[in-house]
């Protein structure tokens, strides 16, 4: 299979996912964290525009792109039922405002980058740094949802996220062949590979709990 249709598989997987995803929300089988959808909905959209920034091909971008747009619907479903509101919880709190910080600064770079403050070349070194950091800060983003899956496993599926692991080993393997293991594009899709399927080890604890309805 050529490189071309592994990367639309990982889309195609991507998508899948979210529809399973999205599916089970409807129908009160799990219990989306509003806190990391929201944190995912904008920081995907913005690590998206870094690797763009960086010519990552139109094969890396597509899972990503995918991405920041159906967990943006996810993240709306959050907003209508109420539930999307400043986090109670200092580790959420602490993971939105290190989200917020990231994507205010590669904002700022861009400015000054436009209002030639900083040259081309300041721009690429910035736009590196925040490429690491924006997938470092990932890890954070998923800590409001783990740490919920963890307390009570029933408010994840492991499911959706075990479909969502394999469409980032997809692209990893895509990425590899496009850029190599040393490129820092292989951060972002081995990093949400191992903490997607982290999630869905997590949930796989449901299965060994008594029925019982979600608190919403």
């Amino acid at each position: 299979m050529s490189l071309a249709m592994l990367a639309i598989a990982s889309g195609l997987l991507q998508a899948l996912g979210y529809f399973v995803y999205v599916r089970k929300s409807l129908r009160h089988e799990l219990k989306p964290n509003p806190t990391t959808w929201f944190m995912f909905a904008y920081g995907t959209a913005t690590l998206t525009v870094l690797e763009w920034d960086r010519n990552a091909t139109w094969m890396m971008l597509l899972l990503p792109v995918t991405c920041a747009t159906l967990s943006l619907f996810v993240a709306v479903q959050c907003l209508m039922r109420g539930s999307l509101k400043w986090p109670e919880h200092p580790m959420d709190r602490g993971a939105f405002l290190t989200d917020v910080l990231l994507t205010m600064g590669y904002v700022g770079i861009w400015v000054l980058t436009s209002k030639n403050v900083l040259t081309e070349e300041d721009k690429d070194l910035f736009a590196l740094a925040f490429l690491v950091l924006t997938n470092a800060s990932t890890v954070v983003s998923f800590g409001p949802l783990i740490r919920e899956a963890i307390k009570d496993p029933r408010c994840e599926h492991p499911l959706p996220w075990l479909i969502w692991s394999c469409a980032y080993a997809t692209l990893a393997y895509v990425t590899w062949q496009e850029t190599g293991w040393e490129s820092e594009f292989m951060i972002y899709p081995v990093l949400n590979s191992a903490l997607h399927g982290l999630v869905g080890v997590i949930s796989v604890r449901r299965w060994f709990l008594p029925a019982a309805p979600l608190i919403r």
